[in-house]
């Protein structure tokens, strides 16, 4: 779950952080609203997240998948080796 919350602040903190700076100064926003800018920062913060996620999830891929089981009246849980 909790990174499901880190992607998706990735995407949109560029935008939350304009919006919030417009906010903060009292620009006029009758301006264009840079959405080519935001979303290559997005885009940028996406693939740094992702980036992040693939070398620290400690999940061992790489083994042996057992499913769940159901032996004696009880779940056995999934294993990986």
């Amino acid at each position: 779950m909790i990174k499901k919350i880190i992607l998706l602040a990735a995407i949109l903190l560029p935008f939350v952080l304009y919006y919030l700076s417009i906010y903060l100064i009292k620009k006029d926003t009758n301006k264009k609203f840079p959405i080519l800018p935001l979303s290559l920062a997005s885009l940028i913060l996406l693939a740094l997240v992702l980036i992040f996620f693939r070398f620290s999830d400690n999940d061992p891929s790489d083994g042996k998948y057992t499913p769940p089981q159901f032996k004696d009246g009880k779940i056995i849980s999934p294993k990986t080796q």
